[in-house]
């Protein structure tokens, strides 16, 4: 197990229990206790979780501008992730053209369309999502372009903020770091205005996002649910939540 797939189960783990000792954590991740302490280490020095004697306490991050490397954060509720993604690919139709944003959910969306055979025109500012989408020969792959943001895969700015203005998409597969409150919002303003214009270029916009989401706004507002069509979610999505999607009219699916 690498160790960017460890650190995302210990996240995990404490995500769902608030704390846990190494030789608690090492059983449940399945992995020893030495790599755990190393892990626990590591994720308390970014500041990801708060070490105690013997183990580790859950931190409720509440940061607007925090994000967890890139690795890290694509292994946390994967289980959640991969069923959005796959349902997200019964949205699509062959023959449209479709907007796939930088995002670990979106990512997983794009493993099921290769696996799927559609035939689309698939657009992405995501270096490892066009990866992804190239090894079908049924798509036709367009890459958005950009500067890759420092730590991650994800491109940003010019060329593709123009470029996207010129574009006129059936879907937007968009991912999001939060939905609170009514609004998407992401922790960076470049990345914010990335996933403004490409929702601006699309006929439909699908936000695939799995229910932690919901919970705390981060830095900058993308848009409010008026410009949104569908999310796709999983069963964690609390009554209240889905209650105020309702009330906004955005479809919601949950896998």
């Amino acid at each position: 197990m690498i160790a960017a797939q460890r650190r995302g189960l210990i996240l995990e783990y404490l995500r769902k229990y608030g704390a846990g000792s190494i030789v608690k954590i090492a059983e449940a991740v399945g992995t020893s206790p030495s790599s755990t302490r190393r892990d626990l280490d590591f994720l308390a020095a970014e500041g990801s979780v708060e070490r105690s004697r013997g183990g580790a306490v859950n931190i409720d991050l509440h940061r607007t501008t925090f994000e967890r490397p890139r690795r890290i954060g694509a292994k946390m509720a994967h289980a959640e992730k991969s069923a959005i993604g796959r349902t997200a690919v019964r949205l699509l139709q062959s023959g449209q053209s479709v907007i796939f944003d930088s995002s670990s959910t979106v990512l997983e969306a794009a493993r099921f369309v290769v696996e799927s055979g559609i035939k689309l025109t698939a657009c992405t500012n995501d270096i490892s999502t066009a990866e992804m989408l190239s090894k079908s020969r049924d798509l036709q792959v367009v890459v958005l372009g950009g500067t890759v943001r420092p730590g991650s895969l994800t491109m940003i700015g010019q060329p593709s903020l123009n470029f996207l203005e010129r574009l006129h998409v059936d879907v937007a597969l968009i991912g999001i770091h939060s939905l609170a409150g009514c609004r998407l919002s992401e922790t960076s303003i470049e990345v914010a205005a990335m996933k403004r214009r490409m929702i601006d270029s699309a006929t439909r916009v699908v936000v695939l996002a799995d229910s932690t989401k919901f919970n705390h706004p981060a830095f900058c507002d993308v848009c409010g649910f008026d410009l949104i069509d569908v999310i796709v979610t999983d069963h964690g999505l609390s009554d209240p939540i889905r209650a105020i999607i309702e009330e906004a009219n955005v479809e919601l699916v949950v896998t």
